[in-house]
């Protein structure tokens, strides 16, 4: 299904295939992937899996990480994460079963209508770095929003990351962790001490 269903529509638009990967890498450290995840409880007589789509920065990966994996970065490194289900509406889980009295053509019918409905118009709608930044600056959180504050202010969109710094600190008053994060990252951009101390937001 994977190599003579789908992947030849994703291999035209310059994608490189690994695996349950599909990946798109740019030369201006951004990238797009899609990832065929299968559930670990798998069987001989069923097959359970999810498809995720993935954008995805050099900088977040960096400062997620200390490091960056570049042409080889994984779905979980994306700054946006999507499950199928959330670009479709129409799923609890976006999960797809097949087993052995399953009716695989109407299956393959089904992914093939996704992908040519919601996936690729998704995808191909991020043509740059800059798209991927206008997600972020219209409300999307990233699953590590400390590093998305990190990412935004080094990248220039720093009233964006400060106001996103002030919504996440104040979330953060009960958990000391997070607060503590929050709070040496304030120090290490040099965030404006009225966003952090008793004067700012609690």
């Amino acid at each position: 299904m994977v190599k003579d269903i789908l992947w030849p529509a994703f291999k035209k638009l310059g994608y490189k295939k690994s695996g349950n990967n599909f990946r798109y890498v740019d030369a201006d450290g951004w990238g797009k992937i899609v990832q065929f995840e299968k559930a670990s409880y798998n069987s001989a007589t069923e097959l359970s899996f999810v498809i995720n789509v993935g954008l995805y920065l050099l900088d977040y990966d960096y400062y997620l990480c200390g490091e960056t994996s570049g042409k080889r970065f994984t779905e979980p490194a994306c700054v946006v994460r999507k499950r199928i289900s959330t670009l479709t509406g129409n799923s609890p889980t976006g999960w797809f079963v097949l087993t052995s009295i399953s009716d695989k053509y109407l299956l393959f019918s089904q992914l093939q209508t996704k992908f040519t409905q919601q996936i690729y118009p998704y995808l191909a709608a991020v043509k740059d770095k800059k798209a991927i930044y206008a997600i972020l600056l219209a409300g999307h959180r990233a699953d590590f929003p400390s590093v998305q504050i990190e990412t935004l202010y080094r990248a220039g969109y720093q009233e964006a990351a400060r106001e996103l710094f002030s919504s996440e600190f104040a979330y953060s008053s009960t958990n000391k962790y997070y607060h503590a994060t929050l709070l040496k990252l304030a120090a290490r951009l040099g965030l404006p001490a009225a966003l952090w101390t008793a004067e700012g937001p609690q």
